[in-house]
């Protein structure tokens, strides 16, 4: 909007979608157009409610979103997932799926893509919304206040530009607190845009987010840990959900990465072969602390050592006999930089160690640095 910018109020966190209704543009987009009982029932499972809660687990608050690829992909707002560090999006026929991260986050025009592990789930097409009119007609589904699958209508009130350049539908679909993240569907079932805000000083000035500025969005194809910036703490989201594998550059040991929140994991998982077989294992635990990952390693791994005049005397064993002893160790880790290319860090390492008492008796810290496999 080239004038004064009204004083701008968030649509809040409880779930909302948009859908149209038939009117003056009716003639413009065609006779392929849907009546608003059948747009709702065509498009009400895309929908979704996104509930984000803290680092201890407890729930934030509720926001809106809908699907865009069968494989998961979920288009809300920026604001609705900014302060979460974990997420669970519950489906209209009851499923529910834990969000593996962020795949996309732009504040700029509080849009977000977020993407959880599900297989042929029912996605939206997205609009062209510069095709769109002024006085064509859309429809709200969501749950304003909680409302669940609440349905509204309006029409397109304006296309404005704010004193910074960013473009926004206004329309006059209603839309409360809770709307926000929900989308803005055509008559024929697209959505053409995403409800973000509302005007504080009047009544039905809401507005939502151009369908053409998601499609950028949904070309990226690394989730990131909710928490943290776009520049952090990548996880591969492939077939493995929210997992990613790490060589070390100094040990040439691969570790499995996955994040859970404000949780991380690493798993050696290229151990030589004759331990693979075996209960061996190298499992490292770590918990978000401000800019960085502290927590413990934990291994049960063979230690060999030679027999001396110790067990000749109390076995009988012969002076240099080979023994293997199976120890548990527990030693320290943290992760300072995660970043899409580099993990770089500091793990305790036993600098003296007693296989016989599998004890150590002197620690000393070893940096890491972990690259994509």
């Amino acid at each position: 909007m080239k004038s004064r910018r009204p004083r701008l109020i968030g649509l809040g966190l409880s779930a909302l979608a948009l859908a149209s209704v038939c009117g003056p543009a009716a003639s413009q987009q065609g006779p392929q157009q849907a009546t608003v009982p059948e747009l709702v029932k065509a498009t009400l499972d895309s929908v979704v409610l996104i509930i984000v809660s803290d680092s201890l687990g407890k729930p934030l608050a509720e926001g809106s979103g809908f699907i865009v690829s069968s494989d998961g992909r979920i288009v809300t707002n920026h604001h609705v997932i900014a302060d979460a560090r974990s997420a669970v999006v519950r489906l209209n026929n009851g499923a529910n799926f834990t969000v593996d991260g962020v795949l996309a986050d732009d504040s700029t025009h509080d849009l977000a893509v977020i993407k959880v592990p599900g297989k042929n789930l029912p996605p939206l097409a997205l609009a062209n919304s510069d095709h769109l009119a002024v006085g064509d007609h859309v429809v709200a589904i969501g749950s304003p206040l909680g409302l669940e699958n609440s349905v509204s209508d309006g029409i397109v009130s304006a296309i404005r530009e704010d004193d910074r350049g960013v473009q926004w539908i206004q329309t006059t679909a209603a839309a409360s607190h809770g709307n926000s993240g929900g989308p803005l569907l055509t008559m024929d079932g697209k959505a053409v845009g995403v409800l973000t805000w509302k005007a504080s000083a009047g009544e039905n000035l809401n507005f939502a987010v151009p369908s053409k500025l998601v499609d950028p969005l949904l070309t990226n194809s690394v989730v990131r840990i909710f928490g943290t910036r776009s520049e952090e703490a990548p996880i591969s989201s492939g077939s493995g959900g929210n997992t990613s594998t790490r060589t070390s550059v100094t040990s040439g040991r691969d570790f499995r990465l996955r994040a859970d929140g404000d949780y991380l994991y690493a798993e050696w998982v290229n151990m030589p072969v004759p331990l693979q077989s075996t209960a061996a294992f190298a499992r490292s635990e770590l918990k978000r602390d401000g800019e960085k990952w502290i927590g413990k390693t934990r291994s049960y791994l063979p230690c060999e050592y030679r027999s001396s005049y110790f067990e000749f005397w109390t076995t009988g064993q012969r002076k240099g006999t080979s023994n293997v002893k199976w120890c548990s160790i527990e030693s320290d880790i943290r992760i300072d930089k995660l970043s899409d290319n580099r993990i770089e860090g500091v793990n305790g390492t036993p600098a003296q160690f007693d296989c016989r008492k599998c004890q150590v008796s002197k620690w000393e810290s070893q940096p890491f640095t972990w690259i994509p496999k």
